[in-house]
């Protein structure tokens, strides 16, 4: 008989606390979750909810001047700063209500325990003055925004990815440091509301893990918008102007350059949420980065300690952290079940991600480098955007599929694109990478049309006609 009063302690109430916390409760075992902030964690408070609302809102916004083109004469009046707010405040409300809040008042086997989690022992937690005992423990406190030891940023009153969010009002101009997703996410956001925004980025392109030929593309559409964008740039220090403005000093590929605007913002990449929650005292290993060190089974190198989402490193993504918070559980609850099936591993590769600019632009699997070095043969097929009707329906032909398959057994390993909607579109390459379907399986299936999904059987056709093949089987 346990003599501990739940069978799983979590630390952190957020996307991948909870989903750990409903597969615990599946398999009947009782949870408490310490959270010590607000229920539903960064995804939904500060992060995913909000962001992707106000990425909503821009997308109308835009839109609406936009119409003009296609004889809808429609004006946008100057953006209303508290409504916006109110409307991503609304957002945020009813996602924690209905997907945190509502869960916790119907399910029994969860409990919140709201403090400062922090370990005293590999079993032991202190959570204010009281004190945690637990034989397993599941550390998913997500992660923060990074920070950069700048000269002079701290008397800016710089900006984050949370705080940014929470602006009672659109800035006149901003200077973006960064160039990943969320530098391009809101970047775009802030340029459509009307903010003159800047991006300044450390390497010579934008996404580096997507292809460029898809990133050329985007980039120069969300150019032709006014998102300016400066590649080789190394920032020295930051001023404040006399007019109150920021002034970032740097250089840009070796040459002397100044930029200014209104506010400025990190997009820097994401810490994990580690500090001061006891790691020593536990004995839990990090890596360089700080991220906590686990195996396939999310376990890390404390027995009875797992972990899990951001705060274990890429991919940082919430859906992510659900599959690993899954399967840590299942590896402390399903112990006596490895003989009848094999356990659960994390296995990212059939796990998509999506950046939410507009045109979206997402991806599945291994590209055509990492293929060939996993020992594949490969071929890759490319479609233009153009070759899709509803590309012209919708008047949105900026844009490309990609897919890598094994020219042998044309089973499909990853897949990119860029078009409306791509972050729903993806899902179809995700089944086809998890479940090894090959491209004449996607060439058969028949698809909705005019869709830009009916890209994917254009694309898989063209796949076969380079192999030689037709939709019923390879003459090789």
């Amino acid at each position: 008989m346990s003599s501990f009063k739940h069978d799983l302690v979590i630390l952190g109430s957020g996307t991948t606390a909870f989903a750990a916390a409903l597969r615990a409760s599946e398999l009947g075992a009782k949870t408490l979750m310490i959270e010590q902030g607000k229920l539903g964690g960064t995804c939904v408070n500060w992060g995913c909810v909000p962001s992707k609302t106000l990425i909503h809102k821009a997308a109308l916004y835009y839109s609406a001047r936009r119409g003009s083109e296609y004889g809808l004469n429609l004006s946008a009046a100057t953006v209303d700063g508290p409504d916006l707010m109110n409307s991503k405040r609304y957002a945020v409300d009813q996602v924690r209500r209905e997907h945190y809040q509502n869960v916790l008042e119907t399910d029994p086997n969860i409990e919140v325990l709201y403090g400062h989690g922090k370990f005293v022992g590999p079993q032991i937690l202190q959570v204010g003055p009281e004190v945690v005992h637990c034989q397993r423990v599941l550390i998913a406190c997500g992660g923060v925004p990074r920070t950069l030891d700048l000269p002079g940023l701290a008397e800016t009153g710089f900006l984050n990815s949370y705080s940014a969010l929470n602006l009672p009002d659109v800035p006149k101009s901003l200077i973006i440091l960064g160039g990943g997703v969320i530098a391009l996410e809101m970047g775009q956001m802030f340029e459509r509301f009307g903010c003159r925004t800047t991006i300044l980025e450390r390497g010579e392109r934008l996404l580096a893990e997507f292809d460029p030929r898809l990133t050329a593309q985007l980039c120069g559409l969300i150019a032709n918008e006014g998102l300016k964008q400066l590649f080789g740039v190394e920032t020295e220090r930051v001023e404040k102007a006399e007019n109150g403005d920021v002034v970032v000093k740097a250089k840009v590929h070796g040459k002397d350059r100044s930029f200014q605007a209104e506010r400025i913002m990190l997009a820097v990449g994401t810490a994990p949420a580690t500090h001061g929650i006891g790691l020593e005292q536990a004995g839990v290993d990090v890596n360089e980065q700080g991220f906590v060190l686990v195996d396939d089974s999310m376990q890390t190198t404390v027995e009875g300690i797992w972990a899990a989402g951001d705060v274990t490193g890429a991919p940082l993504i919430a859906p992510a952290g659900e599959l690993e918070a899954e399967v840590a559980v299942e590896s402390m609850l399903l112990e006596n079940s490895r003989q009848v099936a094999p356990p659960r591993l994390v296995d990212h590769r059939g796990t998509p991600m999506a950046v939410f600019v507009d045109p979206e632009i997402a991806m599945v699997g291994q590209n055509g480098e990492q293929a060939t070095a996993a020992g594949h043969d490969v071929i890759e097929t490319y479609l233009d955007l153009t070759a899709v009707a509803k590309a012209y329906v919708i008047g949105q032909s900026t844009g490309a599929l990609l897919m890598w398959a094994d020219r042998q057994s044309r089973c499909i390993l990853g897949a990119q694109v860029l078009a409306p909607r791509a972050a729903d579109l993806i899902h179809e390459m995700a089944l086809a990478v998890r479940y090894g379907l090959k491209v004449d399986d996607v060439a058969r299936m028949v698809h909705v049309y005019p869709t830009i999904s009916d890209g994917w059987r254009l694309l898989a056709r063209k796949c076969l006609t380079s192999l030689g093949c037709n939709e019923s089987g390879c003459a090789l």
